[in-house]
């Protein structure tokens, strides 16, 4: 029988390699598995945890951080998109950027304001009819509307019809307020409604959520009014026949609407 060497010259053998034992053995080739996994797959990450080992709860919290963190950019990287999308349809409506300086700019917010007697009689001298429909989508071009309004007199005949008086009927079936007022009889035979003072208190209440008014006029009368409103950073367009305009009222407009000019777009075709 062999000689066994003393328990101190093994000792010395497995320091030195020359000997491995069977537990050392299974270690060393586990090490030598996970290298060669490692050089096929790329380095490991650092702290990466071995299989089938449970997270402590810190790292759990983490992780589920991690994944919601993750969710929410995705949320958020979709959300940026359709902002895009939506700033590029508007800048080619014409109402993307205002001034060029990067702001965002909405649809202007827009009211029309119709004294109905005033345009009507300039139209018939002329011998047209106003389109009050053509009128309103002419206006309201990449606008959004907020109101229009239409101040129009009625008869004094109890027995005429609401819906069919000259300065109401033209008017039915579209997206207008109506304001009415009796036609007033003067001993000289004269009939008149003013309504001044009902479209200028409309207008100079509604101006703080306004950016635009229409004003569908040529009276003079309301020059005051449209330097009030000016006043309060509102623009206003005027919009009646030229030459039946005042002189004044076209001074301090920020911009003429001329109908004479607009004939096709603003009346009845026949």
């Amino acid at each position: 029988m062999p000689e066994i060497p003393p328990s101190s010259f093994l000792a010395e053998m497995v320091q030195r390699g020359d000997l491995i034992l069977p537990e050392r053995g299974r270690r060393r080739r586990a090490a030598a598995e996970a290298t060669e996994t490692s050089a096929r797959d790329g380095a490991a990450a650092p702290g990466a945890r071995p299989s089938g080992q449970r997270l402590s709860p810190i790292e759990e919290m983490i992780a589920r951080q991690n994944v919601l963190f993750d969710q929410l950019l995705q949320r958020q990287t979709a959300l940026l998109k359709a902002v895009e999308r939506m700033m590029t349809v508007l800048e080619r409506r014409g109402g993307g950027l205002a001034g060029g300086g990067g702001t965002f700019s909405p649809m202007p917010r827009v009211a029309i304001f119709v004294d109905v007697p005033n345009i009507v009689y300039a139209a018939e001298r002329l011998g047209v009819q106003i389109d009050w429909g053509k009128v309103l989508n002419y206006l309201t071009r990449d606008r959004q509307l907020v109101r229009a309004t239409a101040y129009a007199p009625i008869s004094d005949d109890t027995f005429q019809r609401l819906e069919t008086q000259k300065f109401v009927q033209p008017f039915y079936n579209l997206p207008y307020r109506i304001l009415t007022k009796p036609l007033k009889r003067f001993g000289n035979g004269e009939i008149k409604a003013n309504f001044d003072v009902e479209l200028a208190i409309d207008a100079l209440t509604m101006a703080d959520r306004l950016d635009i008014i229409c004003l569908v006029s040529g009276d003079g009368d309301f020059r005051r009014m449209v330097e009030l409103v000016q006043a309060k950073g509102v623009r206003v367009e005027v919009v009646a026949f030229g030459a039946s305009t005042a002189g004044e009222l076209r001074v301090v407009a920020d911009d003429f609407i001329d109908i004479g000019q607009h004939l096709h777009e603003f009346t009845v075709t026949k």
